[in-house]
């Protein structure tokens, strides 16, 4: 009867963190999605993002940023937010200076590239 209730018990807790999950402001995009595409010799790079920008996936984002300006010296990299969500508590932290002050604070900021910023939907 023990194993029983610990499987129960189990179960309950398993329902209480899908419950959890389910009511998380990103819960309907866990993850994001990127595409980048750059030209033939990669002058301009997009990046377009869907899904839901957070706290917890704000730096993967830096990373791609700095991935795309790091392709050919004098990159433009345009990061396409418009089809992405965003918390508010990140909202702040999607423009051009924000993006490039962190990445410089990180120690891992590539020679000065212009970053334009298509922001996501209120």
């Amino acid at each position: 009867m023990a194993s029983g209730t610990s499987a129960l018990g189990a179960e309950s807790d398993e329902t209480m963190r899908r419950r959890a999950m389910a009511m998380h402001p990103s819960a309907s995009n866990r993850k994001l999605k990127i595409l980048v595409s750059a030209d033939a010799e990669a002058h301009i790079v997009q990046i377009l993002v869907h899904g839901c920008v957070s706290a917890v996936n704000l730096h993967a984002l830096d990373l791609v940023v700095r991935r795309a300006a790091t392709l050919s010296p004098g990159t433009n990299v345009v990061l396409d937010l418009s089809e992405a969500q965003a918390w508010d508590s990140v909202r702040a932290d999607l423009h051009p200076e924000s993006i490039t002050a962190r990445l410089t604070a990180q120690g891992t900021a590539p020679a000065p590239f212009p970053l334009g910023v298509i922001p996501p939907a209120p």
